[in-house]
């Protein structure tokens, strides 16, 4: 009898082990973020898509994806809907909801105009239209310069729309992530250049619910191996190096 319990429990061990070498990690992204997170022929595409399917691998861990408008993603995190969030900025105001891996990556928002354009400082902005997302590092740190009020922001509903706009001179400038504006104007021959890049950057981590310490420790040491030996900056080389834009001096 004792024999026959040791055996069912060794069997137990031995197929529980096999199911997590087997298990999957339900990843959310957004749509419409390219190159971070967007889709490509309907699969989920992107820097941070890369980051999270090499993260759950050293997991051993297949990477499952649930895609669609960021704060539906965000919402299916809070209620547990999902395993974690990738590519996600980090402030003091998510903490009080989520757990953050050590950041993997930086944004820095920037503001762009046309290539052609005869703007060149943001006093020429001033009683003008312009398009970006909102509480962005650049309207914070207008509204602490005091111009804001100077400067109509009108929100697009995707960060393409914005580019669109802007390629068609129906707004004067764009406010976005560097990388996002690059690859966006590349994709419609749009040439572009940096008007005023302020932001230091923010970082980007993955967030996970609150009261996972095991798996928040396996994912941080997933993100240190992949720095180690260069995978992250592999990563970043082939998302990012291939869009280039001219920067205002």
């Amino acid at each position: 009898m004792i024999r026959t319990l040791h055996l069912l429990l060794l069997i137990f061990f031995l197929s529980t082990g096999l199911g997590l070498a087997q298990e999957h990690m339900t990843c959310g992204v957004a749509t419409g973020f390219p190159p971070y997170q967007f889709a490509i022929d309907g699969e989920p595409a992107g820097f941070d898509v890369d980051v999270a399917k090499a993260v759950c691998a050293r997991l051993d861990a297949s990477a499952r994806f649930e895609q669609g408008e960021w704060d539906n993603v965000v919402s299916m995190l809070l209620f547990g809907r999902i395993d974690m969030v990738v590519g996600m900025e980090v402030n003091t105001f998510r903490h009080e909801y989520f757990e953050f891996s050590t950041p993997y990556a930086k944004r820095h928002d920037v503001v762009f105009v046309s290539a052609n354009s005869t703007v060149t400082s943001v006093e020429d902005l001033f009683g003008l239209i312009i398009t970006g997302d909102r509480h962005s590092f650049v309207e914070l740190l207008w509204k602490k310069e005091g111009i804001h009020h100077k400067i109509r922001i009108m929100q697009a509903k995707t960060k393409e729309d914005s580019m669109d706009l802007l390629a068609r001179g129906e707004t004067t400038a764009a406010i976005m992530p560097l990388e996002v504006g690059k690859y966006l104007a590349k994709q419609r021959g749009l040439k572009i250049r940096v008007l005023m890049s302020p932001d230091p950057g923010s970082e980007v981590a993955i967030a996970l619910r609150k009261g996972q310490p095991e798996l928040l420790k396996r994912i941080n040491e997933a993100l240190l191996e992949m720095q180690t030996d260069g995978e992250l900056s592999a990563l970043s080389r082939k998302w990012f190096s291939n869009t280039t834009t001219q920067r205002q001096e």
